[in-house]
């Protein structure tokens, strides 16, 4: 029978965590976020550091167009500058309308098919988009005095709806975003006087990526890395996505520590997956660019949501790996095989051969459709018991390796 106590301690985590709102790196929350788990894996024994990084702080408040006497609400676009300017609307649908755009002094909305999915920042370090990549310098090179999206939902933002275009720290032009259906009504004032106001500001700061680590029995085992990121996206409490991870993650490190494990193992909340920039990974990979000695990568994503189970994938594991995962699995009813997913930080071990697992909810799209990202994604709508079940599985997992 699992034991009550790590059912509170993950419970604890996860008050701690998500009970001051969103995580985003370069904030005093997500400062605080790291403060809080560096200080629970000292409780557990662990060794720790902290890897401090220069991010960008985004602050903003609202966003607003008129056209006459008729205004359209709006939400500014993350890491947008501010902006109060008033210009002829220009509709822009598709693509190819970008070829050779001057927008110079207009206020370009754009809507259809160029606002169906969001643009993937240019320079994100782990994957590349290139049609998104000459948008964006397109759009740049069009000078408009602001840029309006209109969307409504896409696969890569989850339940947010409407979701921001553009995400990229340093984009040249003020943007907002509004819903299609609201964009829909702005699109009828083709050609006539906008006035768009955008209150949103990018200020330097820093954040810190903390590692937690605990030596092995036997050198020759290598070393397991338990990652699970700890940042969210603004706007939402990032229960599921992911304090649920982080709180499996300490919830591993306590079940380890009055054990003898071979391996070495290397717990690493990361600070900046839901982040344009993947502030703490590059300063993880910066501090770690030998990766050769990392037997196993475990990585903690989107796992509780009630109904269960924890849905295990692996990626370039050995026979044996492979064996005792599905051997424990028969043990552990809350725990299961399931599709493999090529999103989240178990990705930047495996793209690099490193052998890892990833551990998430089964019903995956539930949690993509319903709360992720959003105001929604409370911990009421977490199972406790599933995740301490899943940290159970995890940590026998790396003991009997």
């Amino acid at each position: 029978m699992l034991d009550s106590h790590i059912n509170g301690r993950i419970h604890r985590a996860l008050v701690n965590l998500t009970y001051r709102g969103d995580r985003h790196p370069g904030t005093d929350r997500n400062r605080a976020a790291t403060r809080y788990v560096r200080a629970r894996m000292g409780e557990a024994g662990l060794e720790t550091e902290a890897l401090d990084f220069e991010v960008p702080e985004w602050r903003y408040g609202g966003a607003s167009l008129s056209v006459g006497d008729t205004s359209f609400d709006a939400r500014p676009g993350p890491f947008s500058a501010g902006v109060q300017a008033e210009g002829p609307l220009r509709v822009v649908r598709t693509f190819e309308e970008l070829d050779g755009l001057d927008a110079s002094g207009t206020v370009l909305l754009l809507c259809d098919a160029i606002a169906s999915e969001q643009f993937t920042p240019r320079g994100y370090p782990f994957y590349s988009e290139p049609s998104h990549a000459a948008a964006l310098d397109a759009l740049e090179a069009a000078r408009p005095l602001a840029i309006v999206a209109a969307t409504d939902t896409c696969a890569m933002t989850a339940a947010m709806s409407p979701f921001p275009l553009i995400e990229e720290v340093g984009f040249g032009v003020p943007h907002a975003y509004l819903h299609a259906n609201v964009g829909a009504r702005l699109a009828e004032h083709d050609g006539d006087r906008v006035l768009v106001q955008i209150d949103s500001a990018v200020t330097p700061s820093t954040g810190v990526q903390p590692i937690g680590r605990r030596s092995g029995s036997d050198t020759a085992s290598g070393t397991v890395v338990v990652c699970a990121h700890i940042d969210s996206k603004p706007d939402t409490p990032g229960a599921i996505d992911n304090t649920a991870g982080v709180a499996v993650l300490l919830a591993v490190a306590d079940l380890l520590c009055e054990r003898e494990v071979a391996p070495t193992v290397e717990f690493v909340p990361f600070n900046g997956e839901d982040h344009a920039q993947a502030p703490g990974e590059l300063a993880y990979l910066a501090a770690r660019p030998d990766l050769s000695a990392v037997r196993l990568a475990i990585n903690i994503d989107a796992a509780g949501l009630p109904g269960g189970p924890t849905a295990y994938s692996g990626y370039g594991l050995d026979a044996k790996t492979e064996a005792l995962a599905a051997a424990l699995a028969e043990e552990f009813p809350g725990v299961a095989a399931g599709p493999q997913w090529f999103a989240s930080d178990h990705m930047v071990f495996a793209m690099r051969g490193v052998p890892a697992m990833a551990f998430t909810s089964m019903d995956f799209e539930a949690i993509m459709r319903d709360c992720a990202h959003t105001p929604a994604d409370a911990p009421s709508i977490l199972d406790t018991a599933l995740l301490a079940e899943t940290a159970h599985y995890i940590a026998e997992l790396i003991a009997r390796m």
